[in-house]
């Protein structure tokens, strides 16, 4: 009975034993499923942070290798007045720009290139049939860095896209800004897209991923990327490019000017006058025809002029509800040369949450005043504006 007792018990024993083996298997068994998910669940985010981190880094790739192979051949156009831009299209100096950016120049502007040299050019000619395009030429070259021309028609869309230029003032030079195709037109090729350009980007190149013109950006509306830009398609610029290398070109520029802006003038006394910006006020493009040294980053704009004395304080208002006001300041400065304008003051935003706009400046010299009112984006709609001086 004894040794039954005994058997039976260790008979329990091992069973237990058995048990708890089998448990404790379960157990790492499920822990080692745990860890195993844990580390592919790792090892997957790991994966996709990698492939996100190797996209980000190809498109930047794609962007640097744009802006190598273009930056030689981009240039800044001078002509004492003002400036635009332009690039390289042979290596012995044919540079395409914009009409309006030589219209009225000398015969011989200055070119400057992305490293600061300096070289003259002869204005050969223009575009026929109204066409925003001019050739210059660099004598006496030989290797000079140059953009290729892409295929016409290869643009679409939804592409990426590049602009290089000099925008606002010429110490900005070998800008490089980037967007998309938001449309092209089927009647004429135009291009519309979001790369920002501002006043001076006149003449550049728009381009594509692999460096090539796809475009020469003419004008826009709007700032930063809510810009809608404009550009002369590449199917124009071999047109008048082969035209150009015939000598059948014009003499002067072919573009329809708009009458001049008209200006009105405003009083200093804090009299308030009531405007309005609307379809078919005058453009930042249309000011530069008669004014080539203002460059105003905006859609629609009125003109006002004020003479005033040196050292007088103004202070000048422009509110809204109906848009976002912008006031920009120019001192007209004459020359031996005719008359020139320099920027004293820009406005956009009074304050944190306040978007009307004040300008408060000393003024530099006695003379004339040119105040430009308008909206950043492409909006139309009534202000006030509003102008006090103290002696």
């Amino acid at each position: 009975m004894g040794n039954l007792r005994t058997k039976s018990k260790a008979m329990m024993n091992k069973r237990l034993s058995r048990l708890s083996i089998l448990t404790l298997c379960t157990v790492f068994a499920l822990t080692g499923i745990s860890t195993v998910e844990q580390i592919l669940s790792l090892n997957g985010r790991e994966a996709g942070y990698s492939n996100r981190a190797i996209a980000q880094t190809a498109s930047e790739q794609i962007a640097r290798s744009v802006y190598q192979k273009a930056s030689p051949a981009v240039v800044t156009v001078k002509d004492g007045r003002g400036h635009g831009s332009g690039f390289v299209v042979s290596q012995d100096g044919l540079i395409i720009t914009n009409a309006h950016v030589v219209e009225g120049s000398p015969s011989v502007v200055t070119v400057v290139f992305a490293d600061g040299k300096q070289l003259p050019a002869d204005v050969i000619g223009f575009a026929k049939g109204g066409l925003d395009l001019a050739v210059l030429k660099i004598h006496n070259q030989k290797n000079l860095p140059t953009l290729a021309l892409a295929t016409p028609g290869s643009a679409e869309v939804g592409d990426r896209v590049f602009g290089l230029g000099t925008p606002l003032e010429s110490k900005l030079n070998d800008t490089f800004t980037q967007g998309d195709i938001n449309r092209i037109d089927r009647k004429d090729g135009r291009i519309q897209h979001d790369t920002v350009i501002q006043g001076g980007n006149s003449g550049g190149p728009l381009l594509n991923t692999k460096g090539q013109v796809i475009g020469v950006n003419t004008s826009g509306y709007g700032t930063l990327n809510s810009g809608t830009n404009f550009a002369i398609p590449v199917s124009d610029v071999r047109s008048f490019l082969a035209a150009a290398r015939k000598g059948d070109l014009s003499s002067v520029s072919t573009l329809e000017k708009s009458q001049p802006p008209t200006t009105q003038a405003i009083s200093l006394n804090g009299q308030v006058i009531n405007g309005s910006l609307a379809q078919g006020d005058f453009t930042p493009s249309s000011i530069q025809q008669y004014f080539p040294d203002i460059n105003l980053a905006s859609s629609f704009v009125d003109s006002y002029q004020f003479q005033a004395k040196e050292g007088q304080k103004v202070v000048i208002e422009m509110t809204s509800k109906q848009i976002n006001p912008s006031l920009t300041l120019y001192q007209v400065i004459e020359t031996n040369e005719g008359q020139q304008h320099k920027k004293i003051a820009e406005n956009d935003d009074r304050g944190a949450g306040d978007f009307n706009s004040r300008i408060t400046a000393i003024l530099p010299t006695d003379g004339v005043y040119y105040l430009f009112a308008s909206s950043p984006y492409q909006e139309t709609g009534d202000y006030s504006l509003r102008a006090v001086a103290n002696p």
